[in-house]
C-alpha cells in the first residue's frame, strides 16, 4: 500500500505538461521551466519534455543547448547503485548523435564515474567514456520512479571527468541540501563554446553554466571544461548576462529584477 501511495504521488507531481490553448496560438508550459523556458538558437531545434527535464536539442550535434529541472525536497536521494547505461531517446527525431555499442552489458557504478565501454560521436567529434555526464544530476532525482530517464541521450553532454566529479558535482549537492532545507529550486545547465552558443563539427564545449533560481533570486555559475578537479564551485560564480550574452539569447526570458547575490550565499558561497 506504501509503495502504491509512493508511486501514485510521484506520478501526480511529476506530471510535466500544463497546456493553455487560444484559437490564434497554444503555448506551452513547462512545469521544469521557471515561467517560461529559455529561448533555443534557431527555428529547428526540438524541446523534448520528460517526467525530470525538458532539453533543447541542437539539430546539428544531437546535443542538448539547455536542460531545466526542477529539484524537489522528496526527489533527492541517493544515486550510487543506480544502472547508468546511455540510451538513445526515441522522442528526438533530429538527433544525428551515433552511439557505438559495444558486447559488454550496462553497468552499474557505485563510484559515479559514469565509466561506459562505450565511444560517442557527435558529427566528426568523438568523445570517450570518461568524458561523458549528466547535465540532469542522479543525485537530484534518485528518490523518484523516474530517474533513469536521466541515462537518455537528451541528457548527455561531453563534461570532462576532472569537472564532473568536481566543482559541477559539489555545486549539485549545495542544491539538493538546500531544497532540502528551504523547498523547490529551477535550474538550467548546459554548455558554453567559445565562438557562438551552438554546437559546431569540430569543437567540444569551452565551459558549461548552471543557473539556480527558487523565483526571487539566482545564483550562476560558470565552469571552465578546464578546471581541476579540487576546484571549489563557489570561485566559478557569475552574473546571468554572461552567460545571457555569450548564448545571445534569455535562459528566464519573462523574469527581471532577481536578486543576484542571496542565492549564492544560501549554496554555501559567502562573498
Amino acid at each position: 500500500m506504501n509503495v502504491m501511495m509512493c508511486m501514485r504521488r510521484f506520478l501526480i507531481l511529476w506530471a510535466s505538461l500544463l497546456l493553455v490553448a487560444s484559437v490564434q496560438a497554444q503555448p506551452v508550459y513547462i512545469s521544469h521551466c521557471l515561467g517560461a523556458c529559455p529561448d533555443v538558437s534557431h527555428p529547428e531545434t526540438e524541446v523534448v519534455v520528460r517526467h525530470l527535464y525538458a532539453a533543447a536539442i541542437d539539430p546539428d550535434s544531437g546535443l542538448a543547448e539547455w536542460v531545466a529541472y526542477r529539484v524537489l525536497p522528496d526527489s533527492v536521494g541517493v544515486a550510487s547503485l543506480l544502472p547508468r547505461y546511455w540510451q538513445a531517446d526515441n522522442l528526438v527525431s533530429s538527433s544525428e548523435l551515433a552511439v557505438e555499442e559495444s558486447d559488454s552489458p550496462a553497468l552499474v557504478q557505485p563510484d559515479l564515474s559514469d565509466a561506459q565501454d562505450r565511444e560517442y560521436r557527435i558529427n566528426e567529434i568523438s568523445f570517450d567514456t570518461g568524458d561523458q555526464g549528466r547535465l540532469t544530476p542522479m543525485t537530484s532525482f534518485a528518490g523518484t520512479p523516474y530517474v533513469e530517464e536521466l541515462n537518455y541521450l537528451s541528457n548527455m553532454s561531453p563534461l570532462p571527468q576532472s569537472l564532473r566529479l568536481g566543482s559541477w558535482s559539489r555545486l549539485d549537492q549545495a542544491i539538493n541540501e538546500l531544497t532540502a532545507d528551504t523547498g523547490t529550486l529551477h535550474v538550467i545547465s548546459g554548455p558554453l563554446y567559445s565562438y557562438s552558443g551552438t554546437t559546431s563539427d569540430s569543437q567540444l564545449p569551452t565551459s558549461y553554466f548552471k543557473v539556480v533560481s527558487d523565483g526571487e533570486s539566482v545564483a550562476t555559475f560558470i565552469f571552465s571544461s578546464e578546471l581541476p578537479i579540487h576546484a571549489n564551485h563557489c570561485d566559478q560564480t557569475a552574473n546571468l548576462s554572461q552567460v545571457e550574452s555569450q548564448l545571445d539569447r534569455q535562459l528566464l526570458p519573462g523574469l527581471s529584477g532577481l536578486n543576484q547575490q542571496d542565492l549564492a550565499a544560501a549554496l554555501g558561497c559567502q562573498r
